[in-house]
């Protein structure tokens, strides 16, 4: 898989959504954290609008992921996982346990 192609998605990780939430925020809150599957969770007792935030997000990430998987010729799954496992390399405090 190209670098450019990381770099696109570590860009949606990271970057701050356009709505009252904020994603770094609600991870540091212990409201949402990266799975080893390339996606995030909300955790028990996240209020909804980080649920939602949390399901757009998702939706971006496949969105993206696929894009990758195609060009790539590999499996989404792989693009998935290898992504977080940079992500989770880059913040390993927002894992999900």
């Amino acid at each position: 898989m190209h670098k450019s192609s990381i770099v696109i998605i570590l860009a949606l990780f990271v970057a701050t959504p356009a709505s009252a939430v904020n994603l770094g925020a609600a991870k540091t809150n212990g409201q949402v954290c990266e799975q080893t599957n390339g996606f995030l969770m909300a955790n028990a007792g996240a209020p909804g609008d980080v649920q939602e935030m949390v399901k757009n997000i998702n939706a971006k990430r496949r969105a993206e992921y696929e894009k990758i998987a195609q060009k790539n010729q590999v499996a989404v799954d792989q693009v998935a996982k290898l992504t977080a496992e940079k992500v989770i390399n880059l913040a390993p405090r927002h894992r999900c346990k």
